[in-house]
Parts: C-alpha cells; structure tokens; sequence
C-alpha cells in the first residue's frame, strides 16, 4: 500500500520546483526582456514580493523572496544572499506595518510598495556599504534606488488587484456580478 505522507512529501517538493520555475521565469523577464522592451530595469521581483505579502500567508512570500533574492544574486554577480536579506528584510517591515490593514483599500499597495521598496534599498545600500567598503550614497539614491522606486510604483496598484483577483479565483470566491439573486 502507498503512504499518504510519501504524496504530501512529493506534492511538496512539486510546489516547491513550481515556485522556482516560476521565479526564474519573473527574474528572466526582469532582467532580460523588460529591459530589452522598455529600456530601463524594472524590479518585478521586488514588486511581487511586497504586494503578495499583503494578500498571502507571510512564509509563502518568504519562499518567493529567498529564491527570486537567490536568483536575482545568481543573474547580478552579487554575492550570494544579498538580495534575498533585502527582500526579506523589506517584505518583514511591510508585514510587520500593515498586515492589520484590510487589503481592500486602494492606497495600501502603493503605501506598501514605497515602504518596501525604501527599506529594501537601504538594506541592499547597506550591504553594498559592506561588500565594497565605500561608494557614493548620494549617487546611489539619485541613481538607483529613486528612479527603480518610481518605476515600480507606477504599476503597484493593477498588479496588486490582478494579484487579489487571482487569489479569489483560486479560493473559488465569485465576483458580486456573478452571484444569483434569490
């Protein structure tokens, strides 16, 4: 007979391959075809992360951003681990902040966004600060962290509610248009 914990065990490890491949797809168009398309670099993983936390269980988001930082690290040249710690560290604040705010107000993803993204640049100046001993900090704000900021401020809020979308699809919750009248 088979055991059902060998199925949870492999369902598991499925999930897991999923969410990897899913976040190698996110970095591959974040580093290659947006910046090939658009001209600028866009950070989706940065983006996704904050906005998911807001609307899915926090170690679900800390498995996204331990890999898409790991990835993001891997596709960077960075040493390994720096962007996961920064997204980490961006995605706890924004948790610890505003997980008691109802996901149905408008402003939250943008609020969430600029605070995740603040801290997720300060931690990954940090880090540099660290990894290279010294570096400009004003060109690295006025260069980096505010321009990737306001660009991905700008797509916040329709992610966000494609997000929140997908997950009442996926909890087979129906919009108010579809419901009966009795």
């Amino acid at each position: 007979m088979d055991n059902p914990k060998r199925y949870k065990i492999e369902e598991r490890i499925g999930y897991e391959i999923r969410t990897l491949l899913v976040m190698m797809f996110i970095v591959v168009v974040q580093k290659i075809i947006v910046v090939t398309w658009v001209g600028w670099a866009v950070n989706l993983v940065l983006l996704l992360v904050v906005l998911r936390v807001l609307i899915e269980p926090i170690t679900t988001v800390l498995r996204w951003a331990v890999y898409g930082g790991l990835l993001l690290d891997l596709t960077s040249g960075s040493r390994l681990g720096v962007h996961s710690i920064s997204l980490i560290t961006a995605i706890s604040v924004v948790y610890v902040l505003l997980s008691r705010i109802t996901s149905e107000s408008w402003v939250l993803p943008i609020v969430a966004v600029v605070l995740g993204g603040t801290i997720y640049y300060i931690s990954n100046g940090v880090m540099l600060l660290v990894q290279y001993g010294g570096y400009d900090v004003l060109t690295y704000i006025a260069a980096v962290a505010l321009p990737e900021m306001l660009v991905i401020v700008i797509p916040a809020l329709p992610v966000f509610l494609v997000l929140r979308w997908l997950r009442s699809i996926r909890r087979g919750e129906l919009p108010l248009e579809d419901r009966k009248s009795t």
